[in-house]
């Protein structure tokens, strides 16, 4: 199981520790298991089942409640705070 950080100030999802590459912010934190993320272009949300090198697993809901498990890389997400 990989490593995944997020930016506190963009919400970017970036590999290294200490590289953001939207506003140069060193205020990194360490993606969980279990935190909500936004997949960006849409308005898809879920939080992270499985985290494995550069592809995240999440499990995402939609409007009738039923789920679905889906893998995205890490630079098409967004956390949500």
């Amino acid at each position: 199981m990989g490593k995944l950080y997020y930016c506190k100030n963009c919400r970017a999802i970036v590999k290294e520790e200490h590289d953001s590459p939207c506003c140069e912010n060193e205020k990194l934190m360490e993606l969980k298991v279990g935190a909500p993320v936004n997949v960006k272009g849409s308005k898809l949300k879920g939080k992270v089942l499985k985290i494995k090198g550069d592809e995240l697993t999440l499990v995402i809901k939609d409007g009738s409640n039923n789920k679905f498990i889906k893998e995205y890389e890490y630079d098409k997400l967004r956390k949500v705070l």
